[in-house]
């Protein structure tokens, strides 16, 4: 396989699992001060990271007062819910996003409490929240620690022991996910590297991952023009566009949404020839029970597109850590 480092993909994944005991000891203690309510601080990437995980949380029934903010917006917006008695949750690989150190500040100056999951321990960012968990490769066991975690301790969701227990199979399913979703990835960007458009679909707790996905590798990554939408805003608008020659991507996973991407699909495929289903159901997940698969759909989607981004920097002979000005130029 072109490009792939087995030992660390699955590394990178059990770095994921043996993290899950010291996120649960940070959100204990947190609970055991007490707390009004639980914000998600995150811009780009990490605000749609956590965006799966709301949609996840919204889905297994929780009440708690959760909020997902961008941290941009917070900075000119605020938001009335927030408090000294509030907790933000972070999350950063490189550990110097100024948008997020700058909300951080906002909510220091309140006297809120900040956790945050960053990689990179020396960063700005990690030396600015007051519980920091830090490995590499571990930011969507951060996220679903840490809000499941809460919804635990709330009495919310009593499979908590039993998921956390059967994650510590998913370092090994991963690495066969990406070895089974070579070949397709490998025919899809052979074939669509170079369309002057992609349409993105998706929906629940992909419905972040197509917009991350386009966003975040398409355009910053290939400058590759995209158009992410969730399905369901697709009948208001965007089905008016697609055409015979655009080519579309349903990204399916199986949680509660499934029946809008199904939807999607049977309408696509009478107007346009280029329509390409990326599947999570396509996947084997032992160890896994049925009922957690829909919960884990985005570790299982974002596992298979990681091979995608190979397979696109190679056919487009463009390396995926060029810039023209994100990070390189002042704005």
């Amino acid at each position: 396989m072109l490009n792939f480092d087995e030992a660390k993909v699955r590394q990178d994944h059990q770095n994921g699992v043996d993290m899950i005991p010291e996120v649960e000891k940070v959100v204990d203690q947190i609970c055991d001060e007490g707390y009004d309510n639980i914000f998600l601080f995150g811009i780009g990437g990490t605000l749609l990271y956590a965006g799966q995980i709301m949609h996840t949380a919204k889905q297994l029934g929780c009440s708690l007062p959760l909020y997902l903010e961008n941290a941009t917006d917070f900075l000119y917006e605020g938001n009335k819910k927030f408090t000294k008695n509030s907790v933000v949750v972070i999350a950063s690989l490189s550990g110097n996003t100024i948008e997020v150190e700058a909300a951080i500040d906002k909510a220091h100056e309140v006297g809120a409490r900040v956790i945050g999951y960053v990689e990179v321990p020396e960063s700005p960012l990690a030396k600015k929240v007051d519980h920091l968990v830090t490995t590499v490769g571990g930011e969507y066991y951060w996220w679903y620690t840490v809000v499941l975690r809460f919804m635990k301790n709330a009495g919310e969701f009593d499979a908590y022991d039993k998921l956390t227990s059967q994650m510590k199979n998913l370092p090994d399913a991963v690495v066969q996910i990406y070895k089974d979703a070579d070949e397709e990835m490998k025919n899809y960007a052979e074939k669509y590297c170079d369309e002057p458009i992609t349409y993105l679909v998706g929906s629940g707790n992909l419905e972040d991952w197509a917009v991350c996905y386009g966003m975040c590798i398409m355009e910053e990554m290939q400058w590759m023009r995209t158009r992410p939408i969730s399905a369901a805003n697709f009948f208001h608008g965007t089905l008016e566009v697609i055409e015979r020659d655009i080519p579309v991507i349903l990204i399916k996973g199986e949680d509660k949404t499934r029946p809008e991407m199904d939807r999607v699909e049977k309408f696509v495929n009478t107007v346009s020839a280029k329509v390409t289903v990326f599947d999570t159901k396509k996947f084997a997940l032992p160890g896994i029970d049925e009922e957690f698969r829909g919960v884990l759909s985005p570790i299982v989607m974002r596992s298979a597109f990681m091979r995608l981004n190979v397979h696109l920097e190679h056919c487009r002979r463009h390396p995926i850590d060029i810039r023209r000005y994100y990070k390189a130029l002042k704005y």
